[in-house]
């Protein structure tokens, strides 16, 4: 936004020009100006410089980056994103828009785009401590005063009520945050409940609690026809040679003593466990875009379909997880002497890697199959793949969980793979899981960008 708001001041003598001062390739046209009989209104030709809606995009990050469950950060995020989405729209139709279809075609921009992120904010209340308000009046003081702007922050606010008002019965209100069932299982491959550790001890979750179980059964999608459209085939029989090949896998390399892990797959394995996949993926998104050029409607299109992309994984990915009831490493290691398969050693100590930060990361405390968190990894390098037409890409990200520590990634599928390997790492899922996750994932990004926020001509 920096260069933004020192443009805008700068603009303002040729009233809300939305074209940059310094965009000698982009002349206004006599059509972009209209005269009323009391004052003077600007008709965009569709061009912003897309500097609000990365202020707000990163702004929104940190307002979802607080502690919530990671599916409710993913369909907050969505819902934000699609409201910046279809406020642009309204005022130039580049792209399909999702809940409101009114044109505006003399709105400001910029202030269409700020006022539909606070809007949608303060209507989904997450504003919790942050200066919202601050960020937003600071946001509108670099836009000129005027009909225009006016007209923008009118447009934004009626996209985020829309928005907010199409996913008011999504099934959000119906969503189970802890629950005793379903049961935990009693037959070799059904899911129980993950080891806590408490004092030092290794105890199983009492009462064994499930998270989230109904969310996949009762949240609405997006765009997706079903929660069960892409759901995989199903994990392998315990019984099986490739069972057997999986569980060795992740019982050497996942675990949190006497493992093979080289000290390049530990970093990784770190390196991918924030569990909050829809702001990890968002900052990898942004370093996507400051490798481009790309205007705000481009951008903005981007990020919906990204986010709406992630949303409709989770739901998908706690579908199937609850539907396929499947054990998670942890369990099927230390139950591996009643599991029915010989070539199963057992371990009944046996941890997960990142257990070994006491009570900071317990298993996930959800079925194994497939991984929901290689869904986000699979929807999101394909949204960019797809967005960019190219699968290359040279990005440089900076960890979350290993303060000073970044990766560098050289095309889309690099990223998602390695963070699919990372879960078997840190012995959270079988290589199964993981693989199958990333696919469904991959389909849905696939499905929601060649049907939906499409280009148009309207």
């Amino acid at each position: 936004m920096k260069n933004y708001l020192k443009g805008a001041s700068m603009c303002s003598v040729i009233l809300l020009l939305i074209i940059s001062c310094g965009k000698e390739d982009l002349p206004m046209s006599n059509e972009e100006i209209n005269t009323s009989n009391s004052d003077k209104k600007i008709k965009t030709s569709g061009f912003a410089e897309n500097d609000m809606v990365m202020y707000w995009n990163e702004k929104t990050a940190t307002v979802l980056g607080a502690p919530m469950i990671q599916p409710s950060r993913a369909r907050y995020f969505a819902i934000v994103q699609i409201a910046v989405h279809d406020a642009l729209n309204n005022i130039k139709p580049k792209y399909e828009r999702f809940a409101l279809h009114e044109r505006e075609k003399f709105a400001d921009p910029d202030a269409a785009v700020a006022s539909a992120a606070y809007w949608a904010i303060k209507g989904l209340d997450q504003q919790r401590i942050f200066p919202i308000d601050t960020w937003y009046n600071e946001s509108l003081a670099t836009i000129p005063n005027g009909e225009s702007k006016e007209l923008g922050i009118a447009l934004g606010k009626k996209t985020a009520d829309a928005v907010i008002a199409n996913r008011a019965n999504d099934g959000f209100a119906q969503v189970i945050q802890a629950s005793l069932t379903p049961l935990d299982g009693d037959e070799p491959g059904e899911f129980r409940s993950p080891i806590m550790i408490m004092g030092g001890v290794f105890n199983y979750l009492n009462p064994p609690v499930k998270r989230i179980s109904n969310w996949g059964t009762v949240m609405k999608p997006y765009v997706i026809e079903s929660n069960q459209q892409f759901r995989p085939e199903g994990p392998y029989a315990v019984n099986s040679t490739d069972y057997t090949a999986d569980y060795n896998e992740v019982k050497t390399k996942g675990g949190r003593v006497n493992s093979t892990r080289t000290a390049t797959e530990s970093t990784m394995a770190r390196f991918w466990s924030d569990n909050r996949p829809s702001i990890t993926w968002n900052n990898f998104t942004r370093e996507a875009i400051k490798t481009k050029k790309m205007d705000a409607w481009k951008t903005a299109r981007l990020f919906a379909l990204m986010h709406t992309s992630m949303a409709e994984s989770i739901n998908s990915g706690l579908n199937a997880m609850y539907h396929f009831y499947y054990w998670r490493p942890e369990t099927a290691i230390r139950l591996a002497a009643t599991d029915g398969n010989s070539d199963t050693m057992a371990d009944p100590n046996w941890l997960p890697f990142l257990t070994e930060i006491p009570n900071a990361f317990p298993t996930p405390p959800q079925p194994g199959y497939p991984s929901s968190f290689t869904a986000y990894s699979g929807t999101a390098a394909e949204v960019l793949r797809l967005f960019f037409s190219s699968d290359e890409t040279d990005i440089n990200l900076t960890s979350a969980t290993i303060p000073g520590t970044s990766m560098h990634f050289s095309s889309f599928t690099q990223a998602a793979r390695e963070s699919s390997l990372s879960m078997i790492l840190s012995g959270w899922d079988f290589r199964k899981s993981a693989m199958d996750g990333e696919e469904m994932g991959k389909q849905i990004g696939n499905y929601v960008f060649t049907h939906h926020f499409r280009e148009n001509d309207d």
